[in-house]
């Protein structure tokens, strides 16, 4: 809920105080650069010290500086601004991450995915209820109320009894074996060019909404209506993964993002844009969860952690930058509808040759 506050509307509260969408769009990418370079040193401390006492400290310095970004309306100092930010923002879903991965190993019962499905519950009340709020009162005060959040997390951080001290083991991946694994080389590639793919749902979707006339409170319901889609498929995601495999489990979440940006492109309107957005259980969770799976079988054993960071890295991290920077400009020039239209075809490509690495790795495994 914290992060949902604040992240489904910002691209909104910039474009409000007259941002462009190229300057929208490199602040976005400024934001996405730094990953590469504090999650890392972050899984370095949590290994140290703990997963739950890093993200509390991480947690509360979020939110004083979420508070402080519904001040700062000025690209430049944006600019500034956004990388410190991000120095500890982003370790937070990798680490919380990392830590669920760990608990879910501690105990059978459990799994990645039916943690992580809160987090989309969160995500979606967050949207619904920011939709009612933020049609009645700035939404500057998205910021305010997301700090609110982290803070009231920050205490429960600090209030539960800790029985374990979890560290997340994000051990470096060199060049060198990362050049001689293969097929853990061409996966990250893969990983890369659907965050590309995945950039103007991921990122967009609100001044997409936007474009169609729609108010904050669609937007609202549009993000909850996506968050809430993830639910099931989180679950249902590791009981398909048992049966047809992590492969085919990533090729349905392809194609349904394919459907989606189709739908978003030649048949713009609210009504079933909100709709469609159900399918993100699919294009996000199935893919979530099957990369995961995947991920865990082309690394070594104890590195799921390392693993974790590797999915942050391509997928959010070099896709969504080079996203950011891609569609930033575009939609100045043609629109958010335009560009949907674009990026179904990257989708197309990236299905393309997923099945083609998929297909190959099948005969290899069989010779």
């Amino acid at each position: 809920m914290a992060f949902a506050f604040w992240r489904v509307y910002y691209n909104v509260y910039l474009e409000e105080n007259g941002l462009t969408g190229s300057q929208i769009g490199t602040l976005n990418a400024v934001m996405q650069s730094t990953l590469f370079f504090v999650v890392p040193f972050w899984g370095l401390v949590a290994d140290k010290h703990g997963i739950r006492p890093t993200l509390m400290w991480l947690v509360i310095a979020s939110a004083i500086l979420v508070f402080s970004l519904g001040y700062i309306t000025s690209f430049w100092l944006l600019l500034l601004f956004i990388p410190l930010l991000s120095v500890f923002h982003h370790p937070l879903g990798p680490l919380n991450d990392a830590l669920a991965i760990q608990f879910a190993q501690s105990d059978v019962k459990h799994s990645f995915g039916s943690f992580r499905l809160w987090g989309s519950l969160g995500w979606g009340l967050a949207s619904i209820l920011a939709g009612i709020i933020f049609v009645r009162i700035p939404i500057k005060h998205v910021f305010t109320v997301s700090a609110c959040l982290f803070l009231l997390l920050s205490t429960l951080l600090i209030t539960y009894k800790r029985k374990k001290i979890y560290k997340p083991h994000f051990e470096s991946l060199s060049l060198k074996e990362l050049f001689s694994n293969k097929p853990l080389l061409v996966f990250i590639l893969i990983l890369t060019v659907y965050g590309i793919a995945c950039a103007p749902v991921n990122s967009y979707l609100n001044l997409y909404f936007r474009e169609l006339k729609a108010g904050n409170n669609i937007i609202g319901y549009a993000y909850a209506i996506m968050a809430i889609s993830e639910l099931p498929f989180f679950i249902l995601g590791n009981r398909f993964i048992k049966t047809i495999g992590p492969r085919r489990v990533i090729s349905i979440a392809i194609i349904a993002m394919i459907v989606r940006m189709a739908f978003y492109g030649f048949v713009p309107g609210i009504g079933l844009s909100l709709i469609i957005g159900a399918l993100q259980g699919l294009s996000l969770s199935f893919f979530l969860v099957g990369a995961v799976e995947y991920l865990h079988k082309l690394m070594p054993a104890g590195r799921h952690a390392t693993s974790q960071s590797i999915i942050w890295t391509s997928y959010v991290g070099l896709g969504q930058i080079a996203g950011n920077i891609i569609i930033g400009p575009l939609i100045d020039k043609v629109g958010m509808i335009v560009v949907m239209q674009l990026f179904m075809v990257v989708n197309i490509i990236c299905f393309a040759f997923t099945a083609l690495y998929f297909q190959y790795r099948k005969r290899m495994e069989t010779t």
